[in-house]
């Protein structure tokens, strides 16, 4: 059985041998980066993350942002987005019951990083853990 499986195979590749060549699949390959760079012009929207750090505390975050496929795969796979940020750059919200604990406002976040980042359209932003900061 085992034997009839890889003959049956190799009847199919000498077959397919004859019908695809090295050109046609040069030219499949060309058609498809045509059509995928055709295709990046449009505009989309997709979720990237996007490391912040504020003043050394360190969080990940989900931005669902709106631009060019070009922008958009080079901001998630090519730049690794990276944003530093001062307490004054966003607005920072006491949390009831817990000193030096604050909350930022996802309002004043989107703005930070539209700000930084201005070949993407920043749609919303995910919620921010609590920072925590010593007192001065």
């Amino acid at each position: 059985m085992k034997q009839e499986i890889i003959s049956g195979c190799k009847s199919l590749v000498a077959k397919l041998r004859k019908y695809i060549t090295p050109t046609f699949l040069v030219a499949l390959t060309m058609s498809f980066i045509f059509w995928y760079s055709g295709k990046l012009r449009y505009t989309y929207t997709a979720e990237i993350p996007i490391s912040v750090v504020i003043e050394g505390d360190r969080h990940r975050i989900t931005c669902m942002v709106e631009g060019t496929g070009h922008n958009i795969v080079s901001a998630r796979y090519f730049k690794r987005l990276k944003v530093k940020l001062r307490r004054s750059d966003v607005e920072l919200i006491p949390v009831d019951g817990m000193s030096s604990t604050y909350e930022v406002s996802s309002a004043s976040l989107q703005n930070a990083i539209s700000v930084r980042n201005p070949s993407l359209k920043i749609v919303s932003v995910s919620q921010m853990p609590y920072l925590i900061f010593e007192e001065e």
